[in-house]
């Protein structure tokens, strides 16, 4: 792709080679960062990580994983170029997600139109761009300034923003705004929080050692490998169940099965990746937590994990 209208951005900020930095798992109690001052807060969304890079003449879109996606929807892309050619580019770092008419949040829209037409509602689902923070804005690179500053410039460009598109995510800095973040997740039946070093400084990834971007949930949630998949004559299903195992420092750790979630069209794809590459496919399943001997207890599908 000619990247020549955005000479301007340095080599590590142009679209397909921008990496995100990624919450991994606290070492401390959920407690401890509500009462600690250097830790900032905001709810998780639960949709894919996307990066927007807004230029004068286009909009770019770029996956955790680096690779270049199609626009969201008209309505999205239009705002954000309008918003680029009034103010300049920028870069904006975010997660894109479907609600449901119940208030849930999804990774697709087939996802949140099922739960709404289980409803007798057959709307057709939305997306809605959650901003975390900013990378780039009024010609600044703000991967070398602080979390603070990048979530301040994120929250600035997102002011103007259509509300029915977008959503500047709160951020959550006093003890009392924290502590009722949490409380209001878990009330809601959210998935859970994200807690910010609110001083650090970014580093693409993830680092489980500056404990700089973390995340808290209400339940597990796993990316795992399908190992096998199992059939039963009968059911009119591709397959019964995924077989699944966690990687776990180059070794893979059985974790049983999975059986709900799936759709047909799910179910289409993991086969066909599977057959293609045994071994290969990865799977996002939530569940409550881990049985004794180490299996998912209640595991559910949420999504495909992108290569």
């Amino acid at each position: 792709m000619k990247l020549d209208n955005i000479t301007e951005l340095p080599s590590h900020l142009r679209p397909g080679c921008i990496k995100t930095m990624q919450a991994v798992n606290p070492l401390r109690e959920r407690s401890y960062y509500i009462n600690s001052p250097e830790y900032w807060g905001q709810p998780k969304r639960d949709g894919n990580r996307l990066i927007v890079i807004a230029t004068w003449d286009k909009v770019y879109y770029q996956s955790r994983s680096q690779k270049l996606k199609r626009q969201p929807c008209f309505e999205i892309n239009q705002t954000l170029q309008q918003a680029a050619i009034a103010s300049g580019m920028f870069i904006l770092d975010g997660e894109l997600y479907y609600p449901s008419v119940t208030g849930s949040e999804h990774r697709t829209s087939a996802q949140a139109a099922t739960i709404n037409a289980a409803r007798g509602n057959k709307t057709k689902a939305t997306p809605i761009y959650a901003i975390f923070k900013a990378l780039w804005f009024s010609g600044r690179d703000l991967t070398i300034e602080t979390e603070a500053e990048r979530i301040a410039a994120g929250e600035k460009i997102g002011k103007c923003f259509r509300q029915d598109f977008f959503e500047v995510l709160p951020t959550a800095r006093s003890q009392e705004e924290k502590a009722f973040l949490a409380l209001q997740q878990e009330w809601e039946a959210r998935e859970g929080e994200i807690w910010i070093l609110k001083n650090c400084v970014y580093k693409g990834g993830k680092d489980r050692h500056s404990q700089a971007i973390l995340r808290t949930k209400y339940g597990l949630e796993l990316d795992l490998i399908v190992t096998d998949l199992t059939l039963v004559k009968g059911t009119g299903r591709p397959f019964s169940a995924a077989i699944v195992a966690e990687e776990i420092e180059d070794k893979l750790v059985p974790r049983g099965s999975v059986v709900t979630g799936f759709s047909f069209k799910d179910m289409r794809e993991i086969i066909h990746r599977h057959t293609a590459k045994p071994g290969t496919v990865k799977i996002t399943v939530r569940c409550s937590g881990l049985t004794e001997k180490g299996n998912l207890w209640h595991g559910r599908f949420i999504g495909l994990c992108e290569s």
